[in-house]
This record gives C-alpha cells, structure tokens and sequence, in this order.
C-alpha cells in the first residue's frame, strides 16, 4: 500500500528588488519548496545519511508516495550516478529487486536495484553488455543513458533518478545529512561527478530552520511573529534564486541562512505556528520583505543601497533598538595606500576621505577617497564592503569619521535598558554641521531640518508605546563636503549592523518590549503594506 505524509504548502512569487509592483498581482501555491543544504553538502563526491529506515518514494501534488523502505545498521552513502546501464525490462517490487541484483553482484557485475516509479522497481547493471546481462538474469534488457545517484550501505544498492525522494524513519520524520537532522525528504541535484543535496520540505517546516537561524529565540513574542512572517514572504521572492543548480532557495545568507531541525526552538516555533500562511503584501503581491541587524536609528531606501526605489522599501525613523550596536574601525594612511595599490586604484597614495553626501538620521551616502594622482568615489553597498582588505568591512553606514560627519543613533525613543525609556531631543543633521563648521550644499535649504527631531506621543496611560509622527517625507540626501583625515588615521565610529533596508531586528525587539503587536511592527517598517492570510 501506498504510504503518504501531507507536506505543508507553501506560497511563491518571484519578484525582484528592481521591479516594484505597480498593480496588483496574484501569487501562486506550489506543492513544496526546495532548498539546497549547501553549507553540508554542496558539490560532493559522496554523503552520509544517518538513519535506520530510509523510505524512498516520489512527491505526488502534496503528498510523499513511498515505493520501498530499506534499512541499515550504520549508515547509508550516497554517490553521483551517470553512464549508461543496462536496465532489465521486467517490472517488480522493491524485494525481488534487491535479491536479483544481489545474484547478478555475487556473479562479478555491478547491479543496482533501480526505482521507476510508485511501488515499481527494476535492476540495473553498470559495465556489462545487453547481452550479458540477458544471460546472466535470464530476462530482457535494454540500455539507457542515466544521471542521477545511488545510495549503497543498507540492505540493498540502489540506482535513483533525481526525481526521486528520500524520507528518513528518525523523530519528526527527520533524516541525517552528514550529521546533520532535517525534516522532510531529500534528494540530490547531480551535475557530473558531484551533488549537492536539497532539502525537500513544506514552508511552515523550513521556516522552523530559518526563523531561529536569523533572530535570537530569546527575544520577544511579537518580535518573532514579525520574523516569520518577513521570513515567509521573503522566502517566496527568492524561489528563482537557484533553478539553475536544481532547487529554489540554498540554506545560506544569499537566501536565508537555514540550519534545520536541531536549531529549532520552542518560541520561534510558536511564533511560526500563530503566523502561519500569513505574508506581508503591497498591492496583492508580496515583497521582497529585506532585514537586518540594526539600523542606528534610521531605516534606508531601497535606492541608497540597491539601485531601484521600492515602494514599501521606504527610509523611517526608529522607534528605539535593543542593545548596544554600536561599533568601531581604525585605518591609517598607510594601510589605505596599500589597499588601494591592492585594489589597482590607480589614483596613487591615499591623502584623505572625505565624506561628500549624508542622509536624514546621519547615515554616509556617499564619500570620496583622495589620492595623490586622483580621487576613488564610494557609495552604496561598496561604501561598505570596500575596506574589508584592511580594516575590514563596515558594519553600516550610519558612522562618523574622526568624529565628523552627521548625528547618528538618534531614535524616536531610545531603549536605555528593557525596562525604561528615555525621549530623544536636540540634535541632527543641522545641528552636527553647525557645530563643526560644514557648509552644506543642497537642493533645498539646509534649514528644512530646523525643528524636525522625532516627536513621541504616548498613547493613553494603559501603554508606553509611542507613536512617530516622521515619515519618509523628512528624509533627505545632502550634498557635504567633509574633510575627515586627522593625524594620519581615520577612526570610524558606526552604530547599526547591516544594510538597513527594512525590517530592523533590533529595532522590532524593542518595539516588542514597549507593547507593539507584530502587525504593527511590520506595517512600521514596510510602507503600504497589508498582512494578507
């Protein structure tokens, strides 16, 4: 008889972080998602699977379909497949599969009991003629050119096809991929001699592996519903990422970083649970639902770091952020010199950085490297990533340099511990230039930002949580001309970890802890959106 578990569906839509929806759009349910294991197993020669009883079968709509199971004492192995084998003609089960091609491997050939489809198995043999085989089997034969894997170890060889799945027989259904558990059902995307395993699961059970994978299980209730739903709809962006290499989405940070049943934990499982099926949707599609660490007290444009400006990917005013996140970098001269040698600059030895463009809340936007033979501009994402030959990367761009620059870490409300809160006053762009002699040069005057600090309003006595009443329309870019070089040293100062587009992780624990529902938190951070079920 035919055994089936139910899988948990999952929704999918492709979208890119270059095209924002313009109207709305509706989002397909596939029957399960793929995800390549590429941090354990990622064009191998071979893998172990620990498990006892190891189910094999195919996916029919939602549903595993077992064809045989076969067992093992220790472990099984599994190996990149492909040639041509002689396949004998006859139709049968998975025992008279596994006694035949024993007979024909007692005889000296190299025979596998070979899966077709549903409970319907034949033999294989690798390096034997048609006619030998016909001989040796007493049955017909024929050739076939084959690519797929073979799993040997247990009771019996087997030769699989791609399409094929295995199912582990461990608590929760779990198998082990060179010692690590997974629920769901594996298979392998084989190219030539190597393999990379994929993870065929359900999106609440995936989630179960990613959601702890990418926020602290200790933080609040609300923080964690508000993981999982941007995880889920984040998820369902990204299932073209990897077609080519035969699965949707990998278990690393290109996707989301999913590390399986043993990084499970209770409270992100709940947060899963009280969530499930939920996405967060701008115009009845959903988004590319981006996050990060901590943002330093103002969220970003999608435009400022990608290229595209997204609508619900709109720069807003943090309400506060949990813990100390703030960070530093020291590079000299020197050091500077010598990575822009490194890097075929060709703009000679380093002389200064100077910072040329700042945004609402502080963050560099853009700043200029000076060289004796010619100046090397940084924006985006490489105003981050460029220094990791030396000092290394920078955590964000909300930093000063040698102190200079605009006045970051200024929240809404600043969380000064988990209890108390404390109100943010004075400060910003204007005030940070003032002090420090900058003339700025901008479109519009300078002055816009006079009387612009975050405002907070409690809401009744029964709640703490405050409101801002900032929107993305009090966010600017300027034009600076900021001179940072001092003593032959630059020491960044930074607060915030990540791109800052989005979700702020940080930032959500925080509004957790003041009484925000997880709703409101992701409506805090995606502009426009709605939480669709």
């Amino acid at each position: 008889m035919k055994m089936k578990k139910q899988l948990a569906s999952l929704f999918a839509c492709s979208l890119l972080l270059a095209a924002a929806p313009g109207k709305a759009m509706a989002y397909e349910t596939p029957e399960i998602l793929r995800v390549g294991l590429e941090s354990v197993c990622k064009n191998v020669s071979s893998a172990t699977i620990g498990v006892w009883n190891l189910y094999v079968g195919m996916v029919w709509e939602d549903a595993f379909e077992e064809g045989g199971m076969i067992t093992s004492n220790g472990t099984f192995t599994a190996k990149p497949a492909a040639g041509e084998y002689v396949l004998i003609e006859s139709e049968m089960d998975l025992d008279e599969a596994v006694d035949l091609a024993k007979s024909l491997t007692n005889m000296g050939y190299d025979a596998y009991a070979y899966y077709l489809m549903d409970q319907e198995w034949t033999v294989a043999v690798k390096g034997a003629s048609r006619a030998e085989v016909e001989e040796a089997s007493g049955e017909n034969a024929s050739k076939k050119s084959f690519e797929g894997f073979s799993v040997t170890g247990g009771e019996g060889n087997l030769l699989l096809h791609e399409d094929t799945v295995l199912m582990g027989g461990n608590v929760g259904d779990t198998f082990k991929l060179n010692g690590n558990p997974y629920r769901g059902m594996l298979t392998f995307s084989v190219t030539g001699n190597t393999m990379t395993a994929v993870n065929v699961i359900g999106l609440e059970e995936y989630l179960y592996g990613v959601v702890p994978s990418e926020m602290p299980q200790s933080y609040e209730t609300e923080a964690l519903k508000a993981q999982a739903v941007a995880a889920r709809t984040y998820a369902m962006t990204k299932l073209g990422a990897h077609t080519g290499s035969g699965y949707q989405l990998c278990d690393g940070t290109n996707c989301q970083v999913y590390k399986g049943y043993s990084n499970e934990a209770a409270t992100t499982t709940a947060a899963i649970d009280a969530t499930e099926g939920e996405v967060a949707c701008y115009n009845g599609s959903p988004i590319e639902a981006v996050f990060s660490s901590s943002t330093g007290g103002y969220t970003e444009n999608s435009e400022n770091v990608w290229y595209a400006a997204v609508p619900y990917l709109r720069a807003v005013p943090e309400i506060a952020e949990y813990g100390d996140n703030t960070w530093t970098r020291e590079l000299t001269l020197d050091e500077l010199s010598d990575l822009l040698e490194a890097k075929n600059a060709g703009i000679g030895e380093a002389k200064d950085i100077v910072i040329t463009k700042l945004s609402t809340g502080g963050r560099v936007q853009e700043m200029q490297i000076i060289g004796t033979a010619g100046t090397k501009v940084l924006d985006k994402e490489t105003l981050r990533t460029y220094f990791s030959g030396a000092c290394g990367s920078l955590p964000s761009k909300m930093f000063t340099i040698n102190g200079k620059g605009g006045k970051i870490g200024q929240y809404g409300m600043e969380a000064t511990n988990a209890e108390t809160t404390t109100p943010v006053t004075g400060g910003g762009l204007l005030a940070a230039a003032a002090k420090q002699g900058i003339i700025a040069k901008t479109d519009g005057a300078l002055s816009y930002l006079n009387g612009k600090n975050i405002s907070v309003d409690v809401e009744g006595k029964e709640t703490s949580k405050p409101s801002v009443s900032v929107s993305n329309s009090d966010y600017e870019v300027y034009s600076v001309n900021i001179s940072t070089v001092k003593d032959g040293k630059f020491l960044f100062e930074g607060i915030g970890v990540g791109h800052g587009v989005g979700l702020s992780q940080k930032g959500a624990q925080a509004m957790a802890q003041m009484g925000y529902d997880y709703e409101e938190i992701l409506k805090h951070y995606y502009t426009g959106i709605t939480i669709e079920d």
